[in-house]
């Protein structure tokens, strides 16, 4: 037996006579397909309002402008029709249904009222005129005005339809058109009162019409054509970067369209959920994209929040009093005086000490709530019981919507996070005990806010992994060299560490060198980490490997977090001018942890940019590795200044590698031999130059400085190395030969000096207000600088606290394991700030 379908086209869909061709041909591949097809279809985009307008003129006896609008909508359908090809059949009903409008408006002009049964007449003629149009486009096509058979009972304008006997009636009417391989083409949102007259089901109800003709038919399937992919995860308008969900539950889409998702009429889905039909989502003007699939499956995916929907033009309305507690029947005379006018409440929220209700009203309904509720409890409020009922207009409802909120702990509390955040202040809020919906009210003005900061907050913007991440800390690695091969052998051993404390399954979801970058949203496996970080091992670029992508850092960043990844946190290990990448990952609510100095050392204007973008988008940039590899120096300096503190001056040696040759020296050791030592030994950065130069330290520095606030952009900085910055670039065997040759010599006669004096030579940076100096400097064989031995870092804090007793840190601050150490310090209190 073929399946039967029922396609709803839109008013957009059916915009002009182009459109209503397109949809014509949607349906014919369906039905070439195999399937019966029944089209329910709406008026064509605007009509409807002309029609309310037009109505409007007849109401106020304004004959010539209710003339002038009739005739562009008979004009405007003739056109169509011509255009189509219609033949003198259609242009005919074309011609009835604008002559009986004419007669409905003359008769109100005269008459100087607008009854409700008029009114319903009157806006049915749009989906009348669309019916006919689309029925001369589609082959097979049979125009019905639902109208006819459709019962529904006599509530003008927001009609209901009568159960059973709606269903008997339809199949009765629909069925022999199907079976002799017709296309019903049916009206849209309008349907008969018990005595006949024209009933509507309200503005926007074609989409329930189409499941009710579903509904009573049995049909398999509902699509839904209209002018967007599918349903949002938001506004679009609101939220750019929301994102077409592919699967929604009945519960969840009936959720959403009472919250304000437009694409859904709030009672598309009762006649299809008990049956099973599923309801699908599609553009007509993009039929190639999937849209949304409505049905009954329960798929919370890697999220337990489905979309944000939000009202508009609310009102909260507080019954209070510290006599209602205990006392029986107060809500129900508060919900009975509302329902008595016809007043719908779109949120309930009340104290568990029984002394306030709150309920949320339409703005334009909350004068006529406020009044019926004076009078319903007149009583209790001349004796005290009720002291006041107060109005606060201008609010919005913002809903989270998902049933997987069931499942997972902590929603409201991260709810409640991201309004902090973005400075929302949350006036009521409520949340059924199934927890398919955790509703706020706020001012009118923050909806925008709060809808965005909870899209972000739930990863909406990004695209599924199809499994759950909410236990996960995915990490985006820059850099795999030595350190970044560490780093990574550190987060696999110490992840049971990490669940113990955190919760948290750190893993490895994207690498990235300077060739391209290797993605996968699940995370990298272990046997294809160890691939990657041996042929990194070997000299190999990433680029080449299986899988791999081409591109920059950046281009790693905008790719991974398209994805819905849990907690992400870019991690910089590499020596790349990787700002960029920092810039993009806080765009997309992605934290930052670096080892990398340049970026936060080079230019102010990139440093400022780097903070602000953090600030602006509530991010974490974490760089303490940046200035004592795995020594807490930013950590101390951060606690200082937290708590109040003036930082005067720091001093110190801020490098573990000159640390090391400076103690190799006083123990007897040429220079040349020191530094091959520090190499085989990993002390040093990728190119030795960088740290015997000082321009290493000096970054350190500016950093220090700049983190401080004693050093801005205008600091004068005064650096003397222990080799030409020149010398960068040479392979490790020439320049332990050209130290030999040159610098050795100098070098030991230096330390001897300092040593006969009774100092010692240390490498230190010392920042001050305006000032930075780095270089070799000649310190007390005894002080703290003197007495240092091996890559152990010292940082002096002199402070308006630790002023005659300066705070000293100090620690190991050279080695490959302290660094990834220090970085991954960092990750983990990102992750701590973030769960």
């Amino acid at each position: 037996m073929n399946r039967t379908e029922v396609h709803k086209f839109g008013g957009t869909s059916l915009g002009d006579a182009d459109r209503i061709r397109n949809a014509a041909s949607l349906v014919a591949d369906a039905r070439a397909d195999g399937a019966r097809v029944v089209v329910a279809c709406s008026a064509m985009a605007g009509v409807t309002d002309g029609l309310v307008a037009l109505a409007s003129a007849a109401a106020e006896g304004e004959r010539d402008r209710a003339d002038t609008l009739l005739q562009g909508l008979r004009d405007r359908h003739l056109e169509v029709c011509r255009t189509l090809g219609g033949d003198g059949a259609a242009t005919a009903q074309i011609e009835a249904i604008v002559a009986e409008l004419g007669d409905l408006v003359a008769a109100a002009a005269v008459l100087g009222e607008l009854t409700p049964r008029t009114r319903d007449r009157i806006l049915s003629a749009g989906e009348k005129l669309a019916v006919g149009l689309f029925a001369v486009a589609a082959d097979g096509g049979v125009p019905m005005f639902a109208d006819r058979f459709l019962e529904t009972d006599g509530a003008f304008g927001e009609a209901n339809p009568l159960g059973g006997v709606a269903d008997r009636h339809v199949v009765a009417a629909l069925k022999p058109v199907l079976d002799r391989g017709d296309v019903p083409v049916v009206t849209g949102f309008c349907g008969r009162a018990p005595d006949g007259a024209t009933t509507i089901l309200g503005r926007g109800a074609t989409d329930f019409t189409a499941t009710l003709l579903a509904g009573a038919l049995g049909a398999d399937g509902v699509t839904i054509w209209s002018d967007v992919d599918g349903v949002f995860s938001a506004d679009p308008r609101v939220v750019p970067e929301a994102r077409v969900i592919p699967q929604l539950n009945y519960r969840e889409a009936a959720e959403m369209s009472y919250y304000g998702a437009k694409v859904l009429h709030q009672r598309t889905m009762i006649p299809v959920s008990g049956p099973g039909i599923p309801v699908v989502m599609r553009n007509s003007l993009n039929p190639s994209a999937p849209g949304t699939v409505v049905d009954g499956a329960f798929t919370p995916g890697s999220h337990p929040v489905k979309a944000i929907s939000a009202i508009r033009g609310q009102a909260l309305l507080s019954v209070e009093g510290k006599g209602m507690a205990g006392v029986p029947g107060i809500a129900s005379r508060v919900f009975g005086a509302l329902a008595d006018r016809r007043i719908s409440v779109t949120m309930i929220s009340q104290s568990s000490s029984e002394s306030s209700i709150c309920l949320a009203v339409r703005d334009d309904e909350v004068a006529s709530a406020e009044q019926a509720l004076k009078a319903s409890l007149r009583t209790e409020m001349s004796r005290g019981d009720v002291e006041e009922i107060v109005v606060r207009r201008s609010v919005g409802l913002v809903a989270a919507v998902g049933l997987g909120m069931a499942q997972t702990p902590g929603v409201s509390g991260r709810i409640f996070g991201a309004m902090g955040r973005a400075a929302v202040n949350v006036l009521a809020i409520a949340q059924g005990s199934s927890e398919l919906n955790v509703s706020l009210a706020v001012e009118g003005r923050a909806v925008d806010a709060a809808v965005t900061a909870m899209h972000g907050e739930f990863g909406l913007d990004r695209l599924d992994t199809g499994v759950a991440t909410e236990r996960f800390l995915d990490l985006m690695l820059l850099g795999c060299g030595k350190i970044g091969r560490e780093l990574v052998a550190q987060v696999l051993d110490r992840r049971a560490h990490v669940f113990e404390r955190f919760g948290l399954h750190p893993r490895v979801v994207a690498i990235a060198d300077r060739s391209g970058f290797l993605f996968r949203p699940t995370g990298l496996e272990l046997d294809e980490l160890r691939q990657v970080l041996d042929a990194k091992a070997g000299g190999g670029r990433l680029a080449d490997l299986d899988g791999a992508t081409a591109g920059t850092p950046s281009d790693m960043v905008r790719h991974a977090l398209q994805w819905r990844l849990s907690r992400p946190v870019l991690v910089d290990v590499s020596d790349s001018e990787s700002h960029e990448a920092f810039l993009d990952a806080f765009a997309r609510r992605c934290d930052v942890a670096t080892a990398n100095k340049k970026p936060l050392a080079g230019d102010i204007a990139v440093y400022d940019a780097l903070l602000g973008a953090a600030a602006r988008h509530r991010r974490l940039l974490r760089a303490e590795a940046t200035v004592g590899a795995g020594l807490p120096v930013v950590d101390t300096l951060e606690m200082l200044l937290h708590t109040g503190d003036r930082l005067r001056s720091a001093e110190g040696s801020l490098s573990g590698t000159l640390g090391f040759l400076m103690s190799r020296l006083e123990e007897g050791a040429p220079f040349s031999e020191a530094v091959s030592q520090a190499v085989s030994l990993g002390y040093t950065e990728p190119d030795p130059v960088a740290d015997l130069s000082g321009e290493d330290v000096a970054r350190k520095a500016v950093i220090l400085g700049r983190l401080s606030g004693l050093a801005g952009g205008d600091a004068q900085i005064s650096l003397q190395g222990l080799v030409d910055p020149g010398w960068a670039g040479m392979a490790v065997p020439d320049l332990v030969q050209r130290l030999r040759a040159e610098v050795d010599e100098p070098m030991a006669a230096r330390v001897a000096a300092a040593k006969a004096a009774g100092r010692s030579l240390r490498f230190v940076a010392s920042v001050s207000a305006g000032r930075i100096v780095v270089g070799p400097t000649e310190v007390p064989a005894d002080s703290a600088l003197g007495m240092l031995k091996g890559t152990d870092n010292q940082v002096v804090f002199t402070s308006e606290r630790y002023d005659d007793r300066p705070l000293v840190v100090t620690g190991p601050g050279a080695g490959i394991g302290v660094t990834a150490m220090g970085v991954l310090g960092d990750v983990l209190r990102i992750a701590a700030e973030r769960t």
